[in-house]
């Protein structure tokens, strides 16, 4: 059976280009003398049922240009009417929610019920997330972490670490020595890479607590973006490696430490990633309302391998070692164009003896975790492929965030958003400079990037870009 029904208008106009009306080449006026409209709009349910279209919502990829909402009247009648384009927006979302709430009186037959059994499974998900605590820790910016004991964090629910010999005592058995990098005068490694106080009891590790706010945001947004390719509103702006027969054991940098301006469903970030097939692992720092329910500066890591595709401890894959560390805790400190500038050293080295990517932060090499090889396909051997640099995000039709520092690069670490010390660990297990690398911006109008091989800073990477719009 299917599990999704869409109904309404589609125009298409080559990029550059205008875009042709949509139905009667007019806004709705709620009059279906004048209106175009989809009228006895129907489903057939699982138990064979005609009835009509229930549990909807109304989506337009570009509110400005093509304007709707589905209203259902007492005789089942369901029809595309415009808002008036003055609205508030708070007027329009409480339009929205008086619209839903009659859809539950006017004779939509199950939406309380659907909506009842929508919010026990959220509550079936927080029970899953939530693993229970040993103690919880609250920070100064409002997260809550649970102590969760070694053995019953998320990663373990991964069916291929069912039966595993993991302990929290684990530590890298073979990792390649790295040079000390070189800190300019200017850099500032961010002091707080833990949470202040010891952090949670030995034998344990601090998990974020999931509430069902983050569940009802981040679903609200992957309704609206699951239907529209979400490369289509993301900006790159990377060093990579190139083609060919490429082997690496692990990568790293320091990066500088911004906080460029967000909102809505935006987002900006920057890290490094390996990938092998479609094995993925990234780190870095990223600003994100929509994953996070602020718009502060955190360190994340990403995962995508077989069944798992998420940030930070939302599914399982990663196992969390330090009692102290969290995986996405505020960065206090934020480089000051021209003043402080803020760095956080950054690694994934690959364990030569058995094939576990272990995350490495600060300069003394702090082993938070790691991903172990048996979740992987591609990445169970050696990355192919390397990358670091910015990455943002806005909803199709819509501006684009700042990058970086929210500039364009004019050769001045003082004041640029970079990388520097960009390194990878060879097929030999050997620490160096990236090497072979070109840089990629998908639109270099908007953001920028220059790759400077053999700097005074060894490899360097400078990027950025202002806001869209």
């Amino acid at each position: 059976m299917a599990s999704y029904a869409e109904w309404g208008g589609e125009v298409f106009g080559l990029p550059g280009t205008p875009t042709p009306g949509m139905g009667n080449g007019a806004f709705p006026t709620c009059d279906t003398h004048y209106d175009s409209y989809f009228k006895n709009v129907e489903i057939i349910d699982g138990g064979w049922r005609n009835i009509d279209a229930y549990n909807t919502e109304p989506f337009a990829y570009n509110m400005r240009r093509y304007n709707h909402n589905a209203i259902s009247d007492h005789s089942s009648l369901l029809y595309f009417c415009y808002l008036d384009q003055q609205m508030s927006l708070p007027r329009f979302l409480l339009v929205l929610l008086l619209l839903v709430q009659l859809l539950g009186y006017n004779g939509v037959e199950g939406t309380r019920d659907l909506l009842e059994r929508e919010d026990q499974e959220l509550e079936k998900q927080l029970k899953v997330m939530n693993k229970p605590a040993v103690k919880t820790i609250k920070t100064q910016y409002g997260d809550i972490y649970n102590c969760v004991d070694f053995y019953k964090q998320p990663a373990f629910d991964h069916p291929s670490l069912k039966n595993h010999s993991f302990h929290f005592e684990m530590k890298p058995t073979s990792l390649p020595k790295r040079k000390r990098d070189q800190v300019s005068s200017e850099d500032k490694e961010a002091i707080h890479i833990g949470l202040i106080g010891g952090g949670c009891p030995v034998g344990t590790v601090p998990i974020r607590r999931v509430t069902k706010e983050d569940l009802i945001r981040e679903r609200n947004a992957s309704k609206i973006m699951s239907f529209v390719d979400n490369t289509l509103g993301a900006q790159y702006a990377v060093v990579r490696t190139r083609g060919g027969q490429n082997k690496f054991n692990g990568a790293g940098a320091t990066l500088s430490l911004h906080n460029p301006r967000v909102s809505g469903r935006q987002y900006s970030a920057a890290r490094f990633m390996l990938q092998n097939g479609a094995d993925t692992i990234q780190v870095g720092w990223r600003v994100d309302p929509t994953l996070y329910g602020d718009s502060k500066t955190r360190r994340f890591i990403r995962l995508d391998a077989g069944q798992s595709h998420c940030f930070n401890t939302r599914c399982p894959g990663f196992v969390h070692v330090r009692s102290d560390i969290p995986l996405d805790l505020v960065y206090p400190q934020i480089s000051i164009p021209g003043k402080a500038v803020y760095v956080v050293p950054l690694y994934i080295d690959r364990d030569l003896a058995n094939g576990n990517w272990w995350l490495l932060v600060g300069d003394d090499n702090t082993q938070v975790g790691f991903w172990p090889k048996r979740i992987f396909t591609g990445l169970a051997d050696m990355a192919s492929y390397a990358e670091w640099g910015g990455e943002v995000f806005g909803p199709p039709g819509t501006p684009t965030p700042g990058m970086g520092n929210e500039a364009f690069p004019i050769d001045d670490t003082h004041f640029n958003s970079y990388f520097k010390n960009v390194e990878v660990i060879d097929g030999g297990g050997r620490n160096i400079d990236a090497y072979n690398t070109e840089p990629f911006a998908d639109n270099n109008t908007k953001y920028k990037v220059f790759d400077l091989e053999h700097s005074s800073l060894r490899h360097l990477i400078l990027y950025g870009g202002p806001p869209s719009g």
